[in-house]
């Protein structure tokens, strides 16, 4: 025996029901995002030098959304309306393994099977349009060059985004795609990279994107996190722990937000439309309080207009 779906709007066509859904999205545009009504639990993968997070997020009312429980059609359209249309993943990588023995080609295979598992079960996925990838670089290694001087540092973080954006159709990436990707370097490494001979290579990883890798929009950014300010503790009570700079992804109650390690200091901001420079903001180089320049924050914006 079947049961006839359940019905909000039952004189409405679809065409009109996803005008409704529409509406419903942008009016809450504000929202925070949210995983609870996606049929995807976020995946950690962990690997010889990156730990990958991948987190689905819905930006939108779940009010009729709850509605699933009851049967009502609308309530289940809306989740396929949200899931082709205003769904976004959010992937944070931490790199925390060496440069000189990390091998791209090995990462980008193991991460392209991941990826490809992940389609098979959630073919909605490949609609996605909209990725935002904070990297978190910890490399052991400093600002290195892998083995043979093949590439630089910055190099890595570039080509970690393209592998990991590979799932999307070719029709979304030149009609709606949209890729933001975030590099967050502690304050210690970038201290670190002023006085090594060999450079991050910063302009690399801002680069416009590899053949075939273009969207229809991608904002690339460099972030220094705060340097440290150790306070003297008490007698025998050890100092806590500090984090330099955020990158990864907190999953609290439904709600996902970017984990923040302080008031991180934009670097330089470069926006593409179809793999095309299109605009460039650089980060304040002069100090609060009439305290000069921040030659750190300097000397990271020279590399990143490639003139180190």
């Amino acid at each position: 025996m079947t049961t006839n779906p359940r019905l909000l709007f039952p004189d409405l066509p679809p065409e009109l029901r996803n005008e409704i859904y529409n509406y419903l999205s942008v009016l809450d545009n504000s929202s925070s995002p949210t995983n609870t009504s996606l049929p995807f639990q976020p995946k950690t993968y962990e690997c010889k030098h990156t730990t990958v997070q991948i987190c689905p997020v819905q930006i939108g009312p779940n009010g009729l959304l709850a509605l699933r429980k009851y049967g009502f059609q609308e309530a289940f359209e809306y989740q396929s309306w949200l899931l082709k249309n205003k769904s976004e993943l959010k992937i944070a990588v931490t790199f925390k393994g060496r440069v000189n023995t990390f091998v791209q080609a090995d990462w980008d295979k193991k991460m392209e099977m991941h990826l490809r598992k992940l389609a098979k079960q959630y073919p909605w996925m490949k609609k996605v349009a909209k990725y935002d990838i904070h990297i978190l670089w910890r490399a052991t290694d400093g600002p290195l060059k892998s083995r043979k001087n093949r590439r630089t540092s910055g190099q890595i973080p570039k080509d970690m985004a393209e592998t990991l954006t590979g799932l999307m159709e070719e029709h979304i990436k030149q009609t709606r795609g949209e890729v933001n990707v975030r590099l967050c370097l502690g304050h210690a490494l970038a201290v670190e990279n002023i006085m090594s001979s060999t450079k991050l290579g910063l302009s690399n990883f801002l680069c416009t994107p590899s053949s075939g890798h273009e969207v229809r929009r991608m904002v690339k950014e460099v972030w220094k996190g705060p340097p440290l300010i150790i306070k003297r503790s008490v007698p025998g009570v050890p100092l806590a722990g500090l984090r330099e700079v955020g990158g990864v992804l907190q999953i609290e109650k439904g709600l996902v937000k970017w984990v923040s390690g302080g008031e991180e200091i934009l670097v330089m901001k470069k926006t593409m439309v179809q793999g095309n420079a299109l605009e460039m903001t650089i980060g304040e180089v002069q100090q609060e309080n009439g305290l000069g320049v921040d030659y750190v924050l300097q000397e990271l914006v020279e590399e990143c207009l490639g003139r180190q």
